[in-house]
């Protein structure tokens, strides 16, 4: 496990539920469905659907995921970090936090640490205690938050490109961990 530094706390996203906000056509059934999107990836993909980890382990949260999982921004939350991919091409970034009560509590029955390159969709949607929270949807560009960090990570060749995202919470009494999933520019192709 690695332990590192959100890159920016600025920026915030502005999230807002699917139907208050005109969706692109391309990725309406995409940000608005509610079942995994993994097993519509592995259903859709051109190629071998997989997941590529790109890092997992303690850092601060974003200061809208610190939000939305109401802990202090300068908590360390359990992080994962993927890269789902339909062959070589990336199509979706995902990221996962998960407050340190939590990962203590869910560990036993969600193991994230040790998922490697598995999917997490697969374990939550199998999981009968697991509880999905409403579906937010927001657009992004350069200089948000999540933006950068993605930018950071190799997956945007231009900084004038919009993503849609989505994100939501999953819940197992009063344990929840956050889900957000940026659709990448691959989508166009």
């Amino acid at each position: 496990m690695t332990q590192s530094h959100s890159p920016m706390s600025n920026g915030q996203t502005h999230w807002q539920p699917a139907h208050a906000v005109q969706l692109p056509t391309a990725l309406a059934d995409w940000l608005t469905d509610t079942g995994s999107l993994t097993l519509k990836l592995q259903q859709t993909s051109q190629q071998q659907f997989y997941v590529d980890l790109l890092e997992t382990g303690w850092q601060k949260p974003l200061a809208e995921e610190a939000l939305k999982l109401a802990q202090g921004v300068e908590e360390l939350a359990y992080c994962r970090e993927v890269i789902l991919r339909d062959g070589t091409l990336p199509r979706v970034y995902a990221r996962t936090i998960v407050s340190r009560d939590s990962y203590q509590k869910l560990q036993a029955q969600l193991p994230i640490d040790s998922l490697g390159n598995r999917s997490l969709g697969e374990m939550l949607f199998n999981d009968s205690v697991m509880v999905r929270g409403p579906l937010e949807v927001a657009r992004l560009h350069s200089g948000q938050a999540l933006f950068e960090l993605v930018r950071q990570r190799g997956m945007l060749p231009d900084a004038n490109v919009t993503l849609w995202a989505r994100r939501s919470c999953f819940y197992a009494a009063d344990n929840r961990l956050l889900i957000t999933e940026l659709f990448l520019p691959s989508w166009d192709e």
